[in-house]
């Protein structure tokens, strides 16, 4: 279930983050969920990390991979959210699947964006290919603490953790929202099972980018762009 307009904006100030619940139908995550496999599957260094613990492995650059995954930046709830959050003029910095590994500790608190650097404000989202749950690795976010970066001096993007955090649980197809200078980290997946997901954020179109997305679209994927797609992108 998704909240009206004024509530998720409302939600997103105070908290730093809101789930907006089931906007991907099941039977469009069933064809998400296969073709993240087989982009995992085939995917070999540099775009393919694997983190030094073991924890996690990220794939970048999904806007290449399968057409599968083309309508998942332009969800519209998470562009209207872009819209109340950044303005008007808005790209699509980064998208990419993670994967926390069964047995993963708790990743450590940590923001995405600094104050001081172009690509704040930065509007974060994570589509559940995987239920996000207690026990197998769900997101923890840390409510309201967006409001006190610019009052505390940190060096670099790593956070305090004192316990003070929420998890952010759903079904697949749900999606969290969430400012990029909120504290949060995926929480210890205790499950027997991989946790995937889909995550990437928008920044302000004169901001710079984590991927150049013009240098990185192959010809076949240029080619089945959408007018919306190529301006999300900045390659219009």
């Amino acid at each position: 279930m998704i909240g009206s307009r004024a509530s998720v904006s409302a939600e997103l100030d105070a908290a730093g983050f809101c789930v907006l619940r089931n906007i991907v139908p099941a039977a469009k995550m069933g064809r998400v969920g296969a073709a993240y496999d087989r982009a995992f599957a085939a995917a070999t260094a540099p775009d393919l990390k694997h983190a030094r613990s073991g924890d996690s492995t990220r794939l970048s650059d999904f806007v290449t991979r399968d057409a599968e995954f083309d309508e998942l930046y332009l969800l519209e709830p998470v562009l209207v959210a872009c819209v109340d959050t950044i303005g008007p003029q808005f790209k699509l910095s980064s998208f990419s699947g993670r994967t926390v590994q069964p047995g993963a500790a708790a990743q450590g608190l940590h923001v995405d964006v600094q104050l001081d650097e172009d690509a704040w404000p930065l509007l974060g989202f994570i589509l559940m290919v995987d239920e996000f749950r207690e026990d197998n690795g769900a997101t923890r976010f840390v409510p309201g603490s967006h409001l006190a970066e610019s009052t505390i001096d940190h060096q670099g993007n790593q956070r305090p953790d004192d316990g003070a955090h929420v998890l952010a649980c759903g079904e697949p197809g749900s999606v969290i929202v969430y400012f990029g200078s909120t504290w949060h980290g995926y929480s210890a997946n205790r499950s027997g099972n991989p946790r995937r997901s889909i995550q990437g954020a928008y920044i302000p179109r004169s901001g710079t980018a984590a991927v150049q997305w013009g240098s990185r679209l192959s010809p076949e994927a240029l080619g089945r762009l959408s007018r919306s797609a190529r301006r999300v992108l900045a390659v219009d």
